[in-house]
Formats: structure tokens, C-alpha cells, sequence
């Protein structure tokens, strides 16, 4: 007989004592917008707003309902509304679920599979551990952000740290504090459940390694996790692992049938007029006119041709940005025929030292990490005296996140 489904809120009368807390298949991502997108236990996509991390945070540990919304009327009387809102949200589409209840199947960060997965990409793992045993010094703090089945942290302790507190938001952080057991480094390795932009430390760190860098490269808040850290949980001279992070841009002609599924563009309300003798140029009009981002299987995506060479899109020294924000461009250069239809976003960690890691799935077509593809809604044709530049926002006020294309003569500025 197949186990009972887990409790749900629904099962059970709300009040303002009711414990609730996160339910362990949620996982979280941006939208071009700033909107943070929750991909919830049932399956929905639920858009829970730009301040969607305070309200999930607010949960990461159980809380009783009517304290969660005393907190909320403690802050901004602005934002208190859709605070609510995202609360009810989440308690419908099964994100918020009983304190007490057993959780079902896990998904997401919480799934051991999804550490498994990590820990099987051994050139990604073996980078971080070279780094750490280089970049950690005896007697070291060490604040590990984000810490899964706690192989940093253990990395981070037998390397010489003092002590390393390890942060993890997931409900993983109750394996990762049995691994640290089983592996007897449960005395120098202390567990710190949730978000780190939430917690306090009982002493400042000499050095912070986080390994949050997303499938789209900041899409799992790097630089706000980073800044946050140096300004509140490091030392002034706190040391990074990784500590800068170069993005390259490389333009692509994918297989046709993959580009359908993604982007609409001119030659798609063409083709349906053609099939159907119907006009849908108003979802043309209603759909975005920049590139659709799809992450890629590393496997797949080595298999899709270059249409030109990868160029520096962006560098970041995470010891010195000030602030969240990206802007960045870098004119590509297309092979003849001058075919394009996609452009790849990869990258390369500079850990410590000469330790990098690099995605790039044409040079190592094996990786954890999927490859963040931009999707043309059309085909471009670029001339051979002009130049296919993209443009990458982040957090701008006056531009939408993601990425954008246009084609640029070669000696334009």
C-alpha cells in the first residue's frame, strides 16, 4: 500500500497558532521582471513577487501564522498587503505545510538525488575542494552559504579552519548535520538552518565559500548572498571561495524544433497563418521581444553547432562590487553563413588563487550545471562586416533582467 500523502493546510483548521513551515519541494528562480518565481511541491509556478525571499524566510524555521503576520505589520504598512497575499499564495499551491506533518517525497534542494547529482560531478566538486585546501588557514572561521550534503564544510574543517558554520535553508541541513557526524567533524562544524541573509553568527568568518552560482549564472542571488555576507558575516578582510566570476557569451544555431519551443517571433505567426489561415499576431504582440532563456543540458547542448567563437561578457571581483546590479555587453562575432538563432551565457570561477572552474559544455560536455541558453524569437542573419552584440542586465532600473540582442557594425561604439 502506497504511503499516505503528507498533510497539507487545507487538511487542517487554520488559526493564528498554527505552525507552518516550508515545505521541503519548493525551489525558487528570477524572472526577468525582479519577480522571484516559486516552482511549488504540486507542480504550479507561482509569481510571489520581488520581495518573495522575506516572506519565504520567514518560514524557513516553523512559525505560528498570526506571528508571521505580526511581523509582516511590524514593517512597511506598503508592503504588508501583498506580504499577505503571498502567504495565502503559498499555503494554497502547498509551500507552506504543517510544522508537524511528515513531508512527502523530496524535490528540489531538499532531494538527496539532487546533492548526489552534485557530488557525481566530480570535476565541480574536486575544483572546490583544491580551492579550499588552499584557501583555508589554520584557525580559520569558515562560513559555508548554502551547504547541501555538507561536503564544503567538512572540505573547510579538515583543512585546518578552527571552526565552520555551515547555512543551509533547505530541509537537506538535517542530512548535511548527520554527515557531519558520521564523518566526526560534528565538533567543529556547526549547522545554521536557513537563509543566510536571516542569520547572525556568533563570531565574524575569515573566509566564505559559497557555491550558489545558478544554471543562469546570479539566477540563485549570488551577488546579494556575497555583499551580504562581506557587510554583516565576514571579517574586513574577509577572503572569497569563489571570488570572481567571468561570463562569456557565444552565439548558437540550435536545431530548429528546439527554438519553436521557446521564443515566438515574425516567422512563427507566418508559419501558423500558412497551417491554420488563422492570424495570431496579437500573441505575437502580447509575448516578449527579447530572447527566451532555457537552460540546457550540458549533454545536449555540446551537441548544438557555435555559430562563432565565445566572447568576455562580463568579469566580477566578488571582493569589490558594491552592489547587485550587472550591466554588461560584448559584441559577437557570427561564422559564415552568418546564421544565428540563440546565444549560450557560460562561465568561468575564479576559486582561489589559479583554481577555476569553468562551464562550458563545447570544451567538457559533463556538468551538474545546465547551460543557460537565450532563445532568438527569430533567426538573425548578420552581415559579415557587422557584429551580433548582446547586452546583459541585471537588477537595473532601467532595464529588464536578461539578456538582449542586436546587430552592431563592427566599428560601432
Amino acid at each position: 500500500m502506497p504511503p499516505a500523502p503528507p498533510a497539507t493546510v487545507s487538511d487542517v483548521k487554520l488559526s493564528p497558532q498554527t505552525l507552518l513551515r516550508l515545505s521541503p519541494g519548493v525551489r525558487t528562480r528570477f524572472e526577468r521582471s525582479g519577480h522571484v518565481l516559486l516552482d511549488a511541491p504540486n507542480g504550479t509556478i507561482v509569481d510571489i513577487g520581488p520581495r518573495g525571499y522575506a516572506a519565504l524566510a520567514l518560514f524557513a524555521q516553523p512559525l505560528a501564522l498570526g506571528e508571521a503576520i505580526e511581523r509582516l505589520q511590524a514593517g512597511s504598512a506598503t508592503d504588508l498587503a501583498p506580504s499577505l497575499g503571498v502567504i495565502n499564495m503559498l499555503i494554497e499551491e502547498g509551500a507552506l505545510i504543517p510544522a508537524g506533518s511528515e513531508p512527502g517525497s523530496a524535490r528540489g534542494w531538499a532531494d538527496p538525488v539532487e546533492h548526489g547529482r552534485m557530488l557525481h560531478d566530480d570535476a565541480r566538486t574536486g575544483d572546490y575542494l583544491a580551492a579550499l585546501a588552499r584557501a583555508v588557514r589554520p584557525g580559520d572561521v569558515v562560513l559555508d552559504i548554502g551547504t547541501g550534503s555538507g561536503v564544503l564544510a567538512i572540505a573547510a574543517a579538515r583543512a585546518g579552519a578552527r571552526h565552520v558554520y555551515a547555512v543551509e535553508a533547505s530541509d537537506i541541513a538535517h542530512v548535511a548535520e548527520r554527515v557531519f557526524t558520521a564523518n566526526g567533524v560534528q565538533d567543529r562544524v556547526t549547522l545554521i538552518p536557513g537563509w543566510s541573509r536571516e542569520i547572525e553568527l556568533p563570531e565574524r568568518a575569515d573566509l566564505l565559500v559559497a557555491e550558489v552560482i545558478g544554471n543562469e549564472p546570479f539566477e540563485e542571488e549570488l551577488l546579494e548572498t556575497t555583499l551580504d555576507a562581506r557587510r554583516r558575516l565576514l571579517k574586513p578582510d574577509g577572503r572569497l571561495v569563489p571570488a570572481a566570476l567571468t561570463l562569456f557569451a557565444r552565439p548558437l544555431l540550435i536545431p530548429e524544433e528546439q527554438a519553436r519551443q521557446r521564443a515566438i517571433g515574425r516567422a512563427a505567426v507566418e508559419r501558423w497563418r500558412a497551417l491554420y489561415g488563422i492570424d495570431f499576431q496579437p500573441l505575437l504582440d502580447a509575448s516578449s521581444p527579447a530572447p527566451v532563456n532555457m537552460p540546457t543540458e550540458a549533454e545536449l547542448a555540446a551537441t548544438w553547432p557555435q555559430a562563432g567563437p565565445a566572447a568576455v561578457l562580463a568579469e566580477i571581483d566578488l571582493g569589490a562590487v558594491e552592489d547587485a546590479s550587472v550591466r554588461a555587453s560584448a559584441d559577437l562575432t557570427v561564422d559564415a553563413p552568418g546564421i544565428v538563432n540563440a546565444v549560450a551565457v557560460t562561465f568561468r570561477a575564479r576559486l582561489h588563487g589559479d583554481v577555476t572552474h569553468t562551464l562550458d559544455p563545447w570544451l567538457r560536455p559533463t556538468s551538474s550545471w545546465a547551460t543557460s541558453v537565450w532563445v532568438l524569437p527569430d533567426t538573425l542573419h548578420v552581415p559579415g562586416d557587422t557584429a551580433l552584440r548582446v547586452r546583459y542586465a541585471r537588477r537595473l532600473a532601467d532595464a529588464p533582467d536578461g539578456l538582449t540582442c542586436e546587430l552592431a557594425g563592427r566599428d560601432a561604439g
